[in-house]
């Protein structure tokens, strides 16, 4: 099957090393950003043609927030397994058709806004539902060289909250559709470009599905520019988002350059990304401290007078993120050690709200609202977690084994493993275990 050149050309250039997973990603440098790798089929669609007749899964992680607070001793499975696969077919020499489907990703650039619990006029708080159809589908085309695609998210649940309650205030739905195309524009150069829409929902069911107030919108672009001296690429990249959701938005731009390298055995990106972010949240979003001692979010909703709040909290960033990974086979060609990290640094501007009684919005930086409110407005230094063991913290690292270039698993590697004492068995080994298999 004929496809795009400069794409395969990269990924050959990284030999065995060429697919991505969450684990691979999470353990060098955090972001795919600037790199050409199979994950990248979440951001554009029109890149399941690279990899035709492809398996993919994940058996699940322990850093997402729902997975904090195991004790030493204690069992818990991991969270959000998934799986999926690509299939394609050869229509002539020159062009195929591919179709995709992923069964119980949790996509958290849309689910980040559901609110922890919700309360409204007429109920008692209900813990916001998990959705469970989270479904991608995706369908892609290529003709000589031209890549096309389209997908579709689905995550949804209502009747039943999160703590497994009938109420029927329980409501939880996020839509995306997006569409993309990889062009090669020549032997040294290609082209990504994808736009969507999302539709995020929670609470009261009676809104329009069309409702204007609900839809997001969302684009990136990249290119791919070949440099012979590095065996590489140059890759300028530019995303913009405009999320919306009751009673809060969020607009985000962002722009960099990046370059990646193959060498032998190994490979290696850096890439330095500026952002301006804004966030917007009325009065209807606060959050408090649970019997747990930690955050918890609410949204009360007041019916559609006050859908977004009458007042609004707002908090702007602008900054950048410079960050790179590393890889390389060791000891045997089936042996991959990786590493990686990013640091952030912006300068951010906190607008309260000082006239309403719910002075702790979500927005607020004040890590314990329980103790002191959110009346201050003000301007202070940010960066991303230390070492919380999530994706936005500094440093990752990581194994992976490949099997005759077939089956692939990636090990995201607990980063606290080496500071451990080995006779109180604590703590896990791996944080994140995802898998790939091409046929």
């Amino acid at each position: 099957m004929k496809t795009l050149r400069l794409a395969v050309i990269a990924l050959a250039a990284m030999g065995s090393i060429a697919f991505a997973t969450n684990a691979r990603v999470e353990s060098m440098g955090k972001s795919s950003t600037f790199i050409m790798d199979d994950i990248s089929i979440f951001d554009n669609p029109a890149n399941i043609n690279l990899y035709p007749n492809f398996l993919i899964g994940e058996l699940g992680n322990y850093v997402h927030p729902n997975s904090k607070g195991v004790k030493i001793g204690e069992n818990q499975d991991p969270w959000g397994p998934w799986f999926g696969g690509i299939f394609s077919l050869n229509l002539n020499a020159n062009s195929s058709v591919s179709i995709a489907g992923v069964l119980n990703r949790q996509d958290e650039r849309l689910l980040k806004y559901f609110p922890t619990s919700i309360t409204s006029d007429v109920s008692v708080p209900v813990k916001t539902p998990d959705p469970i159809t989270n479904f991608d589908g995706f369908l892609g085309l290529n003709l000589d060289n031209k890549a096309f695609g389209l997908h579709i998210y689905v995550a949804h649940q209502e009747g039943l909250d999160g703590n497994g309650i009938i109420s029927q205030n329980a409501f939880a739905s996020a839509l995306q559709l997006d569409a993309g195309t990889n062009i090669e524009i020549s032997t040294d150069y290609s082209i990504e470009v994808t736009v969507g829409t999302a539709r995020i929902q929670f609470g009261p069911t009676d809104w329009d599905f069309f409702s204007s107030k609900l839809f997001s919108l969302f684009g990136s672009a990249r290119l791919f520019s070949r440099v012979p001296a590095i065996n590489g690429h140059l890759i300028p990249v530019a995303t913009f988002r405009n999320m919306r959701v009751p009673g809060r938005d969020e607009m985000d731009i962002g722009g960099g350059i990046g370059v990646d390298a193959a060498f032998d055995r190994g490979f290696f990106w850096l890439g330095l990304k500026g952002f301006y972010n804004e966030q917007r949240a009325g009065d209807t979003w606060t959050k408090s401290l649970n019997e747990k001692g930690e955050v918890e979010v609410r949204y009360y909703d007041e019916g559609k007078d006050n859908f977004w709040g009458n007042e609004r909290a707002s908090l702007w960033q602008v900054g950048g993120t410079i960050s790179f990974g590393i890889e390389r086979n060791i000891w045997w060609d089936w042996f991959v050690l990786r590493v990686g990290g990013q640091k952030t640094i912006a300068y951010a501007s906190y607008d309260a709200i000082s006239t309403t009684g719910k002075q702790n919005n979500v927005l607020c930086p004040v890590k314990n609202p329980g103790q002191t409110g959110c009346y201050t407005s003000g301007k202070y230094f940010v960066t991303n977690p230390i070492n919380d063991g999530t994706r936005d913290d500094h440093v990752g690292f990581g194994i992976g084994i490949n099997i005759e270039e077939k089956l692939k698993v990636d090990f995201s590697v607990a980063e606290d493993l080496l500071f451990r004492n080995p006779f109180q068995g604590e703590g896990r080994l791996i944080s994140r275990v995802s898998a790939t298999y091409s046929f």
